[in-house]
């Protein structure tokens, strides 16, 4: 109402303030089940934080699973702020209640190395018995050992979006496409 240009940024949703430059939580999820499920494991996990984008990505990939037909999903939720030990805390807990999982998708890459960290740490190989991705392709994850897959999102692409969204609306451009959808790409790599 007071004219001031607004960019949504991150998230794609269906009612945008004004602006909106991200992508899709749930694409996420179902992309990173179907490229795990196409890898042919079936028995997956999830270690997700307990915001709402990554319970949107644990959702879609709990469907994309039962899509598939596989067996339900077990998940243990971690609070905010995720850390290398709930990652780890994480994995022992999981295989005490489902100990020949084959697959893992973590809500973040830190989440991912504690639970690389742990696997390790009981001689369970990685990705020979649990595959594991990632979230966030942050600039460890191809440092580790094994290397690890992760969903990266161009975060500087969503900032040259959002910042030319706000200098069109100031130089008085018409803005006629103000949703942008920049993607995800999931970066293979050893750990899946």
């Amino acid at each position: 109402a007071a004219g001031i240009p607004v960019v949504e940024t991150w998230d794609l949703t269906p009612t945008p303030l004004d602006m909106l430059v991200g992508f899709s939580h749930v694409d996420v999820g179902r992309a990173v089940a179907d490229f795990l499920h196409a890898k042919g494991r079936r028995r997956f996990a999830l270690v997700a934080g307990d915001d709402e984008r990554a319970k949107r990505r644990q959702q879609a990939f709990q469907a994309a699973a039962r899509a598939a037909g596989l067996r339900d999903v077990p998940v243990v939720n971690v609070p905010a702020p995720a850390t290398l030990k709930s990652g780890r805390s994480a994995l022992a807990e999981l295989l005490q209640r489902t100990p020949d999982l084959d697959a893992l998708f973590c809500s973040s890459d830190l989440l991912a190395l504690g639970v690389i960290t742990e696997a390790q740490s009981r001689g369970i190989a990685v990705p020979a018995q649990i595959a594991v991705v990632g979230f966030g392709d942050l600039e460890f994850a191809a440092d580790l050992h094994p290397a690890l897959t992760s969903v990266h999102i161009d975060g500087m692409a969503i900032g040259r979006q959002a910042a030319q969204f706000i200098v069109d609306r100031a130089e008085g451009r018409r803005v006629d496409q103000r949703v942008v959808d920049v993607g995800f790409t999931i970066v293979e790599r050893e750990s899946a």
